[in-house]
């Protein structure tokens, strides 16, 4: 039938065939739309009787109208064949995404309650299913459960059950099987249809249950190798139940059991009584769970939470910066609640995309409960599901979908946050305070430009960040009043100087601009202080006004972990104040244990202290929990040259220069190390590599100085650092610190540079 055109559907071609019809993609001539036609399969003479089932069928779904059943469109015969005409859905079965792989429990919980709204119109119209099973139940593209395949509905009388095929449609009580006829399909079929007895809507409850244990585990609860011996099972056979290893919302394993019940008197009396339990699931109402929250640990372990990225399932993949971003704002916002202690973004960022079990993410975060969720935005519409988990044993505390339009999201994040300290504050005694932490605009255009910034920023390659200044500065075009848009472009040209991208001239007096802009509109930004304490430090060289910054950014937000790392990096490292910089970054690293800048911070300070073995142990966690981790590689060349392990630390440079391409500060430790180890003609190679590249781009005159140091040219060194002060690089706040320079730090031109930008000598910096 491909390539005809039946009244006026031009058929393109076959989507499948079952026991009940076969299907076709077809085009609708008038009204320019895709369908789907459903004929009787080949094998089926079209006689009274399949006629008048398709009628049923056609009947019984328009009498429903239901966004969780297939949409019929018209009724129409071709050739004395009926057909049905029905909308085309886009997306897989649920027997392909059985087959796929398990599902997480979150997205089964939500495909379970579309399901059960769907049965519940059915059931609510008196109408029997009869043949629920994964091939005729449909997810689309954005995430949207179908029943499918209606072709065995019965309708149930006034009075009660019917026999066995029961009166059709409009049609009288006449039958359109033999009365005890077997009809559906065996594997799921309930104890009564397998005996031929009526089908009743416990009996879809329990066809439903078998779907519901198969998305959740992987496995059918009665299969076994034989159609027989699977009957068998059914009738007589407790489910197999692997649900005991299977973390799910709690209550959800109760509910599984009841709609599995060999009677039908112990299962739910239909899908609209399911739906209600499956509704207090999903809202938390079922908690006892919960319980652990209460127990004080010695550690204060119980007082804990992690926000991981929310899943992007929406049909645009792009969107995965929206899930990001409404987690960071949610660990924002419940930071703000003591005594609850929430792990940071970086660390809980660490298991995007990662199938880890909650008890490991407790354990490596030292937190009691994950909240976890999933984002799917279609069109203008929003669906959002959460549900918190508790990681001593992987059950689920609490769970919620959220449907909302998109210019609901400021609400809806409220929404989410009040909801978790709902349950929070029963067990812990939070006090209930106003939501704080959220961007402060109401412009959705702005927003969004916001979130995808902050996501280009957080991956933290050069590249990303030039991109989240085009985000964030159309954010603020968008919004004037966004005091965070204009605190994100401060910390993108912070980064950026800091990695010596750019001239500091092109960079600092914009970081600076931009934050005071952010603080004039929102004075209590502690994001804006954080980088105006940066920019004081390593541009300024206001080493007083750069801790003041950082100590009222601390005061403002003390989970803000950005604050402690850049205060020991940028301010109390430099300034040689070791032991001050440790208890930051040990703040630091326990809101933030995951976060290898951190991790890399730490063996920095040992680096400076001349404890190259402490440093080296550092930087190798740090590469081992990310062997593509440039940086660390960099760090850790520079500590084993520090240590007099040469062919080592080129090894580790050279891994750094591959995974950096070709970062101009690796490609001058890289020249120094060649030269400390008596390599001159490739340490010379690497200082013209470096000199050829300042003829179109900027680089750093520090990194030309400490090649020319390691050759033996003193003088260009020095002119090269005084060079340095000139143009405020920023990497010269090293220079009282870094190792390389520690022959030269006696000579007076040093010492002036040393004094004009701050770096006194102080007692802490190794001798």
């Amino acid at each position: 039938m491909i390539g005809q055109t039946i009244s006026h559907y031009r058929i393109l071609g076959r989507l499948g065939q079952g026991g009940m019809g076969v299907v076709y993609k077809a085009l609708d001539l008038d009204l320019g739309r895709h369908v789907a036609l459903k004929f009787l399969p080949d094998m089926l003479k079209p006689g009274e009787n399949q006629a008048k089932r398709m009628e049923r069928e056609a009947r019984a779904i328009s009498a429903l109208n239901h966004p969780n059943i297939c949409t019929i469109h018209e009724l129409a015969e071709y050739e004395n064949r009926p057909y049905l005409v029905q909308e085309l859905l886009e997306g897989a079965t649920l027997e392909a995404l059985i087959r796929q792989k398990k599902l997480p429990s979150e997205t089964v919980l939500d495909i379970a309650i579309q399901l059960a709204e769907g049965l519940k119109a059915a059931h609510s119209k008196g109408l029997v299913h009869r043949d629920i099973k994964p091939s005729n139940l449909f997810l689309t593209n954005d995430g949207r459960a179908k029943i499918l395949d209606f072709g065995l509905v019965r309708e149930l009388d006034n009075s009660g059950p019917a026999s066995a095929d029961g009166p059709t449609m409009d049609h009288g009580p006449g039958e359109l099987t033999e009365p005890g006829r077997i009809v559906g399909t065996l594997s799921y079929m309930s104890p009564e249809q397998l005996r031929g007895e009526p089908a009743t809507p416990r009996s879809d409850i329990f066809s439903l249950g078998i779907v519901y244990f198969e998305l959740l585990c992987g496995v059918h609860p009665f299969k076994k190798k034989s159609d027989f011996e699977t009957a068998s099972a059914i009738l007589c056979e407790p489910s197999h139940s692997p649900l005991a290893e299977t973390p799910m919302p709690r209550g959800l394993d109760a509910l599984l059991t009841k709609m599995l019940a060999k009677k039908p008197d112990d299962r739910y009396a239909d899908a609209g009584v399911l739906l209600d339990d499956l509704n207090r699931i999903s809202q938390g109402l079922v908690h006892s769970r919960f319980a652990p929250f209460g127990e004080e640990g010695p550690d204060g372990a119980n007082r804990s939470i992690a926000v991981l990225p929310f899943t992007n399932i929406s049909p645009d993949k792009d969107n995965e910066y929206f899930g990001d971003g409404l987690a960071e704002e949610l660990i924002n916002a419940l930071a703000k609640l003591e005594p609850l202690r929430v792990a940071a973004r970086t660390s809980a960022f660490h298991f995007r995309g990662k199938d880890a079990d909650v008890r490991e993410v407790g354990q490596r975060l030292n937190v009691r409960s994950v909240l976890t969720g999933s984002v799917r935005a279609s069109g203008k519409r929003l669906r959002v599901t959460t549900q918190l988990v508790n990681t001593a044993d992987g059950f689920h505390l609490w769970a919620e979908r959220y449907d909302r339009d998109m210019v609901d999201i400021f609400a809806l994040q409220d929404e989410i946050t009040e909801a978790i300290m709902g349950q929070l504050k029963v067990r812990l005694g939070l006090r209930n305070e106003p939501i704080a932490g959220r961007p402060p605009t109401h412009n959705m255009a702005a927003y969004n430009q916001y979130l995808k910034g902050r996501y280009f920023w957080n991956r933290r390659s050069a590249a990303d960040v030039e991109r989240a200044i085009e985000c964030f500065s159309q954010a603020a075009e968008s919004d004037p009043q966004f005091a965070a848009a204009f605190s994100g472009l401060a910390d993108c040209y912070v980064i950026l100087g800091v990695y010596g991208n750019h001239k500091p001239e092109d960079l600092f007096p914009l970081a600076t601009e931009v934050a005071r802009r952010a603080l004039a509109i929102n004075p209590g930004l502690a994001e804006a202080y954080t980088s105006l304490g940066s920019i004081r430090a390593i541009y300024d060289w206001d080493w007083t006004g750069a801790e003041t910054d950082f100590e009222k950014a601390i005061s403002l937000n003390p989970q803000y972990s950005t604050a402690y790392h850049w205060h020991a990096s940028h301010c109390l490292i430099p300034l040689g104040r070791f032991s001050q910089a440790r208890a930051q970054i040990a703040i630091a690293r326990e809101k933030d244990p995951l976060s290898l800048p951190i991790l890399s911070t730490a063996g920095l300070i040992a680096y400076f202290e001349r404890n190259p073995d402490e440093a080296i142990a550092e930087y190798q966690r740090c590469v081992e929990m990310d062997p593509h981790f440039g940086l660390g590689f960099y760090f850790l060349g520079q500590a084993y040259e520090q240590k007099g392990a040469y062919a080592d630390a080129i090894a580790a440079l050279d891994r750094s220069l591959t995974l950096t391409r070709d970062r101009a500060e690796v490609i001058a430790a890289l020249g120094h190390v060649h030269a400390m180890a008596g390599n001159q003609v490739e340490a010379s190679r690497l200082l013209r590599q470096l000199q050829e590249r300042t003829r179109t781009e900027y680089v750093s005159p520090v990194l030309l100085a400490q090649i020319l140091l390691a050759l033996g040219e003193r003088e260009q060194a020095i002119t090269h650092l005084q060079q340095a002060q000139q143009i405020r690089a920023t990497d010269l706040v090293w220079l009282k610190v870094r190792p390389a320079f520690d022959s030269i730090q006696q000579d007076p031109r040093v010492v002036e540079v040393r004094n004009a930008i701050g770096l006194g000598d102080q007692a802490e910096v190794p001798a």
